[in-house]
């Protein structure tokens, strides 16, 4: 486990432009927090940092958005998920496994609504007010992670 204090929107910012800089091919990131914390700024930054061109728009509606990556070589799309509408149930309609891909990286925003549907392999940010503008990110990374998640904590923290 390791804490992140982001003083500003433009420091978490730079917090996923790092990760998107060391992220590869099967990786899954989850985003935890309340409404408001950060999670979809940090989503946002992560993909434009992976040369997303297009306006990357939190998936509350829609659940989830794909993206076709330009660096085909991290991968070919990033997979953005926001479970948040899946509160009440419903995880099983979208079939997460199809996007927990070797070929796709995804993040999930709101993972604890479809946690019976994950792996034991990611890493997970929590998102926690501290003020207005201060924001602590808590990274754990699973218990059962593969050396590729290991890997990319080692490197991104550094």
């Amino acid at each position: 486990m390791k804490e992140l204090m982001s003083h500003n929107i433009e420091e978490t910012q730079r917090f996923a432009e790092q990760l998107a800089n060391n992220v590869h091919g099967g990786s899954l990131i989850l985003l935890m927090g309340p409404l408001g914390s950060g999670k979809t700024a940090f989503a946002q930054s992560f993909g434009k940092a992976l040369g997303i061109k297009r306006a990357i728009k939190s998936p509350t509606y829609t659940i989830v958005k794909e993206y076709e990556l330009p660096d085909v070589g991290k991968a070919q799309r990033f997979i953005h998920i926001d479970a948040y509408r899946l509160e009440e149930g419903g995880a099983e309609t979208i079939d997460i496994d199809q996007y927990l891909d070797q070929n796709h990286i995804c993040m999930i925003e709101w993972p604890q609504f479809v946690q019976d549907y994950l792996p034991d392999n990611y890493i997970e940010i929590h998102f926690d007010f501290l003020s207005e503008k201060q924001r602590k990110l808590t990274v754990v990374l699973a218990e059962n992670a593969d050396v590729n998640h290991q890997r990319l904590i080692r490197n991104w923290l550094e």
